[in-house]
Order: structure tokens, then sequence, then C-alpha cells
């Protein structure tokens, strides 16, 4: 019965019989396992308490055998005070140094993991922006409007060539002078076609030019080598586009006279051409322009509009 008690039944009963010299016992009853939880929680007791016997014939192993140890470094000679900090110092100067290259590993890890994921973040956004966004396409003009292009940039760019035309013609035995013609159908193509824009007003026009003109001229007196010449056409766009942009002035066209005039001759009288160039054309372009009903130009004249409030305001004083 206690094997069976043992063996995870609960209760058992048995009635022992002796017939003919025949002895031995019956089994009567026996009630079911132990409930699983019962069953878990012991093999669990069990498990624990062996694990801790582990643990404790260790522990005192450990122990005996330090002590040992001990014993034997008290009985051997006695290390001089000068090695024991010499040691010391040895031993604090590599704990230093493992402490910092461990450190140093685990912050190149750190860092390098971050610019990773940076990495990838910025890679996949690049990609993501190379496939464009939900703007549509520009409307196109009306005839209406194609047909007053049309006649602003005929009647504008007939004068310029003709005066282009003269001066060439005056100069061909001396200076040689001409009025570059480039720059200024990018203007005309703002001021017709985009008449509204910022970068077509006079303001933006007038400053941007100047500007451009000025350091194109002071670029081609650097002095490059037959050789590397061709450099003052890169260094001059390369100023002239990101201060445009600075100063609150961008005007394509004066990208496109930087280049042109970083290589020139006679770059300052040209200079003066073609600032006049620049005045011909915003005059044509306020006088055709604002001739259409659904035009005009400029959309501002932030200066006069400045000096006229000064001027209202010194009368009213």
């Amino acid at each position: 019965l206690q094997n069976l008690a043992k063996a995870g039944f609960t209760r058992a009963a048995g009635i022992p019989f002796n017939v003919k010299n025949f002895r031995g016992m019956m089994i009567g009853a026996a009630a079911a396992f132990r409930p699983a939880q019962e069953a878990s929680e012991a093999y669990l007791q069990e498990k624990s308490h062996q694990t801790w016997r582990r643990v404790k014939i260790k522990i005192l192993t450990i122990m005996r055998f330090g002590g040992s140890l001990r014993a034997k470094k008290r009985d051997g000679p006695q290390a001089s005070s000068g090695d024991v900090k010499k040691n010391g110092k040895r031993r604090s100067t590599f704990a230093k140094v493992h402490e910092l290259s461990v450190r140093v590993r685990k912050d190149f890890k750190k860092t390098a993991m971050q610019a990773k994921d940076d990495l990838e973040t910025k890679a996949n956004r690049w990609v993501s922006k190379m496939h464009g966004g939900n703007a549509g396409i520009p409307p196109s003009f009306t005839w209406t409007q194609t047909l007053w292009s049309f006649v602003g940039v005929l009647v504008t760019h007939t004068i310029l060539s003709r005066l282009n035309s003269f001066i060439m013609t005056e100069t061909a035995d001396t200076t040689k002078l001409s009025l570059v013609l480039a720059p200024l159908g990018a203007l005309t193509t703002l001021q017709y076609n985009l008449t509204p824009a910022p970068a077509s007003q006079p303001r933006n026009a007038i400053f941007a030019q100047v500007m451009a003109l000025t350091v194109a001229n002071l670029v081609s007196y650097i002095p490059f080598s037959a050789k590397n010449a061709w450099f003052r056409s890169a260094l001059a766009p390369a100023i002239v586009i990101p201060a445009m942009a600075k100063l609150g002035i961008t005007h394509p066209p004066a990208g496109a006279a930087s280049i042109v005039f970083s290589s020139m001759k006679n770059q300052w009288a040209n200079m003066g051409i073609f600032l006049c160039g620049v005045s011909i054309t915003i005059i044509n372009a306020v006088l055709i322009n604002n001739m259409s009903d659904k035009r005009q130009y400029p959309t501002s004249w932030p200066y006069l509009s400045r000096a006229k409030a000064k001027i209202g305001i010194c009368k009213d004083e």
C-alpha cells in the first residue's frame, strides 16, 4: 500500500487472505492519480532542493580551496611595499585602459549602427523623392496670352538685336564691344511667360544682374593658367547663385550672365552695355504686359512704395 501511495495513488485498500496455505492480499479499491498541479509542484520542489544541494557543495569546495591558497601565500615570501605599489599601479593602469577600450568599442558600435540607420533612412527618402510628387502639369496659355508674349518678345529683341549690331559696327576697329543677348532671352522668357513670378520682377533683375556681373568680372582677374581658365566659368555661378538665394533676389538669367562674363574681355564696358539691355527689357515689359487686361508687370515697386510712404509721413508732420 505504501508503494501504491508513492506511485501517485491517494487511497488504496487491501484484504489479506490465507486459503489452504496460500497467502496474499487482494486489492479491493484504489483512488485516481493525484492532480497534475500537485505532481508538478512536488517535482519542482524536489528539483530546487537538488539544485541548492549542488550549489552548497560548490560553495564549500571553493571556501576550502580558497583557504588553502591564502595559507600558502601567507607562508610564502613577503613582497616589498614598493613591489606592491608598482603592481597596484600596473593593475589600475591596465584596468583603466581596459575600461576605456571597452567603452570606445561600445561607443563605436553604437555610432556605427546609428550612422547605418541614418544612411538607410536618407537613402530611402532620396529614392522616394526621385519618384516624384503629386504636382500636376502647369496650365497652358490661351491663344490671346500667347499672342501677347509673341508681340512682347518680338519687339524687345528687335530693339536689342539692332542695338547690338550698332555697337559692334561702331567698335569693330577699337574695343570690339557687344551686347550679350543670351541672358536677355532668358529674362524676356520670365517677363512674358511667368509675369507675376518673383524672379521676373525688376528688383530681382537689376540687383541680381549687378551682383552677377561684378562677381564675374572680379573672377576674371584671378590668374588661372591656360589649362585651368575653364574653372572661372564654374566658380562665378557657384558664388552668384547661392548669394542670390541668400539675399532674396533669385534671378535665373543672372546665373547665365555670370558664366558668360567670367571668360570675356573688356568686361567692365560690356557690363555697362548689358545693364542698358536689361533696362530696355524692363521698360518694354512694363509697357506691353500692362496692355493686357489679365497681366500686370511689375507686381509691385517696393522701394517706390517705401519712398512714397516716407514722403507722406514727412508731409503730415
